[in-house]
C-alpha cells in the first residue's frame, strides 16, 4: 500500500533552506539610513517533482521576497505572461527590493512561498518564518536573479472513496507534526530545517479533496509507531485508520498510504455524551471533584495541555484515602477509571464520598507514565488574601475535606495530604492528631522511603522514579529527595508542570513582603497559636492554619509533630538547591518565621490563586 518516491530537489548552487528566530552569530545590523530600494528582473524556479504535487506556476500565485527586514519585504503575485510555457519559471521585473549583503553569504535576497503561511520577524536576514506548516512551503535563496526553490516539508499522501468533509491525523505516540512557527535557514552554505521552531502541533487537520489528500509535516519527525487517520462528516467521526509502520519524515519526500478505503473501520465513539471534561478551564495535576458525574481529563503533563503522555495502554486508581484511621473501602472515592484517545475518563459514585485519590497511566509494561490527584472535599472551597498573602488562597489544605474553625480543634480531615518539595504526587497525611501513622488508604500500593536505614542515610531517587513511583519517597537529611538537584520543579515565577494545586492555583511564590512569609509572624495582625486546638491563625478576617505537622527529611515514610508544628511550602529554592522555603511554626513559642528545609522533607500546600 505504500510506497516512498525521493523527489529531486533543484538546488541550484547548494540552496538550502533553515530556521531560527536570530543566530548568535550575526550582528546586530543598524536600519539602513539612505539605503534606497532597487528593481530587479528576477526568476522563480519550482523544485522538480515538489512534494506538493505543483507542477507548474499560476496566475495567482504569491511568493514573498525579502532582504534584511522584514518592513521592507516585498509581495509578488504572478501573472499569466510571467510564467513560461512549462510552467516551471516565472519571471518578472520586481520593485522596491532591499538586498542584505555582508561579505561571507553570497546571496542577498531570500524568497518564501505560499505568501499568505509567511510571518517574517522584524530582522529576517536570511531566515524566513512561516505560521502554518500542513502547507506545501518552499523557500529559496538568490544565485544572482534567480530563486531556485525547495520543498521544507515531506507529505504524507491518501486517496479514499467516501463521502467525508474533513480529516485529523496524528502520530501514535504523540510526535509533533507540525508548529505554529516554523523558521527556516538557507544560504549557498547552510542548510537548516529546524533552525527554530514553537508551538508544536500533534494532531493535524484538514478539509478532504476529492483526489489526493496531502498532509505537509516539516522535516525530521519519526512516526516510530506509525499514525492514525480519522475522517469526519458534518463535524462527526465516522471511520478511522491505524497503521503500525515507522516513518520517517525527510522534506522532499512522499510517503503515499494510497487507497485507504478497505482498511478504514466504523469509529467507536469512547465517550457519551454524560461525560463531563472537568479540564474545560486548563489542565493541572489536580482536579477538584465537587459533583457526582462522570469526567475526563487530557492525558498531559502537569498544566502543559500539549505534552500529552506518548505511550499509554491502560489507567487505573492507584490509591485512595478518607484522611483519616477508617478502613477505605475501594472504590469509594473513585470506583472507575479507563484511558481511551489521549483522555483520562473516570466516575464517581453516585453520591460522592470525601476523600482524594490518585490515578495514574500505565504503558504496557504497567510502568506508570503519569499520575493525577482527585480532590474531592465534604465542604466547598472558599477564597480570601485575609490580608496576609496578595493573591487569594485557600481556606485549606491542599487535600483537607474540610476547612479548620478558629476555636475548634482542627478535625484530622482538616490536616491535608504532604508533599515533598518540587513533587507533583501527594502523600497521605497523619491518620489521626498526634499520630505517626499515615491515615489509611485502599489500593495495592505501600507508602515507604526509598532504601537506606538510619538517621541521615542518603537515598535519593530519579525525577524519572518518582514519577514511575509516586508513593516512593526519596531522602537525604537536609537536603533534596532527588538525585539531580533541579530548583525549577516548582518556581516562584510561575506554575510548572510538577505543581500540585488545581486548575487556576499554585504553591505560592515566596514573597518577604506579605505577613504570611514575614520573619515573625507573632507580630502580624490576627496571629494566635493554640496546641489545644492543633492551630494557628493570621490575618483579618482570621486564616486559620492546622499544626499539620510533616515527614522528616531523615526518614519520611511516617508522620511527625501533627499536633505542634507545621511546614507550609513555598515554591522558593534555596540558593543551595537542597533546600525550599518555607513558614516554619513550632509551637509553643518556638519559632513562627520563614524558614528552609531539605526539600525530601514532606509538607503541607495551602494553595493560592494563579
Amino acid at each position: 500500500m505504500k510506497a516512498i518516491y525521493k523527489l529531486a530537489l533543484l538546488l541550484s548552487a547548494g540552496l538550502f533552506v533553515a530556521v531560527s528566530c536570530h543566530d548568535k552569530d550575526d550582528p546586530v545590523n543598524p536600519e539602513p539610513d539612505e539605503v534606497q530600494p532597487v528593481t530587479k528582473t528576477l526568476t522563480f524556479v519550482l523544485p522538480e517533482n515538489s512534494v506538493s504535487g505543483k507542477t507548474a506556476w499560476v496566475a495567482g500565485d504569491k511568493i514573498v521576497v525579502h532582504g534584511e527586514y522584514a518592513k521592507d519585504q516585498v509581495t509578488v503575485t504572478l501573472a499569466a505572461g510571467d510564467i513560461s510555457a512549462d510552467g516551471k519559471k516565472a519571471t518578472l521585473s520586481v520593485s522596491g527590493l532591499y538586498p542584505y549583503e555582508r561579505d561571507d553569504v553570497s546571496s542577498t535576497l531570500y524568497a518564501g512561498y505560499p505568501a499568505d503561511a509567511v510571518d517574517n520577524l522584524k530582522h529576517c536576514f536570511f531566515y524566513t518564518k512561516f505560521k502554518d506548516t500542513n502547507n506545501p512551503l518552499m523557500a529559496a535563496c538568490n544565485t544572482g536573479d534567480s530563486f531556485n526553490f525547495v520543498d521544507l516539508c515531506a507529505a504524507i499522501s491518501f486517496t479514499v472513496d467516501g463521502d467525508y468533509d474533513s480529516y485529523i491525523l496524528a502520530g501514535n505516540k504523540k510526535e509533533t507534526l507540525g508548529y505554529g512557527q516554523y523558521q527556516v535557514k538557507i544560504t549557498p552554505d547552510t542548510q537548516n530545517y529546524l533552525q527554530y521552531t514553537s508551538d508544536p502541533i500533534i494532531t493535524l487537520e484538514g478539509n478532504m479533496e476529492s483526489g489526493t489528500n496531502l498532509v505537509y509535516i516539516p522535516n525530521g519527525v519519526n512516526l516510530k509507531s506509525g499514525l492514525t487517520i480519522k475522517l469526519k462528516k458534518d463535524g462527526t467521526t465516522v471511520k478511522i485508520l491505524k497503521t503500525a509502520d515507522a516513518e520517517e519524515i525527510t522534506h522532499g519526500l512522499v510517503t503515499d498510504l494510497g487507497d485507504i478505503t478497505e482498511e478504514m473501520i466504523d469509529y467507536v465513539d469512547p465517550f457519551s455524551a454524560d461525560i463531563m471534561d472537568i479540564d474545560a478551564a486548563g489542565n493541572a495535576n489536580c482536579y477538584l471533584v465537587t459533583e457526582p458525574g462522570k469526567y475526563k481529563f487530557k492525558a498531559v503533563r502537569g498544566n502543559n495541555p500539549t505534552a500529552f503522555l506518548e505511550d499509554v495502554d491502560d489507567a487505573i486508581v492507584l490509591w485512595e484515602t478518607w484522611n483519616n484511621a477508617e478502613e477505605v473501602v475501594a472504590g469509594s472515592v473513585i470506583p472507575t477509571v479507563s484511558y481511551a484517545e489521549d483522555y483520562i475518563i473516570f466516575q464517581t459514585p453516585d453520591e460522592l464520598h470525601p476523600g482524594n485519590a490518585v490515578l495514574a497511566a500505565r504503558n504496557s509494561d504497567g510502568v506508570i507514565q503519569w499520575s493525577w490527584h482527585i480532590w474531592v472535599p465534604s465542604t466547598a472551597i472558599t477564597t480570601n488574601t485575609y490580608g496576609i498573602y496578595d493573591k487569594e488562597m485557600m481556606d485549606r489544605n491542599l487535600g483537607a475535606l474540610v476547612a479548620a474553625e478558629e476555636g475548634v480543634p482542627s478535625p484530622i480531615e482538616s490536616f491535608g495530604l504532604t508533599y515533598q518539595w518540587g513533587r507533583k504526587d501527594p502523600f497521605p497525611g497523619p491518620s489521626a492528631p498526634k499520630a505517626s501513622s499515615n491515615a489509611t488508604i485502599a489500593g495495592s500500593v505501600e507508602f515507604g522511603q526509598a532504601e537506606g536505614t538510619g538517621s541521615g542515610d542518603i537515598s535519593k531517587i530519579t525525577l524519572e522514579q518518582s514519577i514511575a513511583n509516586p508513593t516512593l519517597l526519596g531522602f537525604s537529611q537536609n537536603g533534596d529527595w532527588v538525585l539531580v538537584c533541579d530548583s525549577d520543579l516548582w518556581k516562584d515565577s510561575e506554575k510548572t508542570i510538577y505543581d500540585p494545586c488545581p486548575v487556576g492555583y499554585r504553591v505560592p511564590a515566596k514573597n518577604a513582603n506579605q505577613p504570611f512569609h514575614s520573619s515573625d509572624l507573632t507580630t502580624q495582625e490576627g496571629w494566635s497559636e493554640s496546641v489545644d486546638n492543633l492551630q494557628f491563625t493570621l490575618g483579618s478576617p482570621k486564616a486559620v492554619f492546622p499544626l499539620a505537622g510533616y515527614r522528616d527529611d531523615y526518614g519520611p515514610a511516617s508522620m511527625t509533630h501533627a499536633y505542634d508544628r507545621a511546614v507550609y511550602w513555598t515554591a522558593h529554592a534555596s540558593a543551595e538547591a537542597i533546600t525550599g522555603s518555607y513558614v516554619n511554626v513550632r509551637s509553643p513559642n518556638s519559632k513562627h518565621a520563614m524558614s528552609e528545609a531539605g526539600k525530601s522533607r514532606a509538607g503541607s500546600v495551602r494553595c493560592v490563586v494563579e
